[in-house]
């Protein structure tokens, strides 16, 4: 099997140095360029990995001609890169969230379409073992309807200042959002996956720490479709605790969380918590799930869809939080 030219778009993103490890491992790939609009530090990381850095991104892809590219960009620069790449028909790994409005992503997903290329949003929260698993027990209707669930994703982040680096972060022009968005997107896309499409969101989105001149924190309720209702709490004001994933239906619960794997049912005729069998196991991440796409040429796990879908919910709660209404959607 032929090796993949892959190259990454920015380091910008602090998640950027875990994909470029990976892809340094990869047996699949040849690890081929780096473009980082901070010269230095795309120098410096170029250095680290024995990869030559590129000072244009056209130029790179010229040079290069990569088959998959892996973007770590500031937000407000996927649609940009993006472009570039699919029209220099490089398959691309976008990290989330895709873009910052539903708007800026149907950019994307049409500049992937004419040009016929894959691409995938780093939803990685599918790829977790217990995630797959509550999808599951959801679809073999263990829980019978669901009516409820929540999601809490949260770190120190705010707390411990941990931009001080990427500033772009705590910028709502370059992110489009601060805690909320950056984690909640996560949450967001975990809720759709397991409940279905969304149709409305109440939200509250605050700056709680004063760290950052951008929120830290944030409260969504979203009603679904098929008529359940989803919590969504994330930020990056939390020193310690859970970040747990309930189910609620109305022949059982399902949890998530420090405490394990666990499931509220009725199995012949005893009520109780069981730990479920014969369930998936996924292993791996968006990134990797993108490269085998390519390679055996199918979709990816994740679709820009998805990623679209999940800005547009997180669009939504911003725009309750700030004119204090509930918001329909489609937006």
């Amino acid at each position: 099997m032929r090796k993949l030219k892959v190259v990454m778009v920015s380091f910008a993103h602090v998640h950027a140095p875990g994909y470029a490890e990976q892809l340094a491992r990869d047996q699949r790939v040849e690890f081929a360029g780096i473009y980082d609009e901070d010269e230095a530090r795309g120098k410096s990381y170029a250095q680290r990995y024995g990869v030559p850095f590129h000072p244009d991104l056209v130029s790179m892809l010229e040079k290069v001609k990569p088959d998959l590219a892996a973007v770590c960009s500031p937000t407000k620069m996927h649609v940009e890169h993006v472009k570039m790449l699919a029209a220099h028909g490089v398959h691309t790994f976008i990290e989330k969230p895709l873009a910052r409005t539903v708007e800026e992503c149907d950019e994307i997903i049409a500049a992937a379409a004419k040009a016929g290329v894959k691409a995938t949003v780093g939803f990685n929260a599918r790829f977790d073992p217990a995630n797959a698993a509550a999808k599951a027990v959801v679809e073999r209707g263990e829980l019978g309807r669901v009516l409820t669930a929540r999601v809490r994703i949260a770190h120190s982040g705010a707390l411990d200042r941990w931009f001080e680096g990427p500033r772009w972060f705590a910028d709502t022009e370059m992110a489009g959002g601060g805690g909320f968005l950056d984690l909640g997107v996560h949450g967001a896309d975990l809720l759709r996956w397991l409940l279905g499409e969304a149709r409305g969101v109440a939200a509250r989105v605050a700056n709680l720490s004063g760290a950052y001149p951008i929120d830290d924190f944030g409260a969504a309720v979203i009603e679904f479709e098929r008529g359940a209702v989803g919590v969504l709490e994330a930020g990056w004001v939390q020193r310690a605790g859970d970040n747990p994933l309930e189910v609620y239906g109305d022949r059982g619960t399902l949890v998530r969380g420090s405490g394990g794997f666990r499931v509220y049912t009725e199995v012949k005729g005893v009520w109780g918590w069981f730990t479920p069998v014969n369930l998936p196991r996924l292993g791996g991440n968006t990134l990797s799930d993108l490269i085998d796409a390519v390679l055996v040429d199918r979709e990816p796990f994740v679709t820009l869809k998805d990623g679209r879908a999940a800005t547009e919910i997180m669009q939504a709660a911003y725009i309750s939080s700030s004119e204090g209404c509930y918001v329909r959607l489609p937006l």
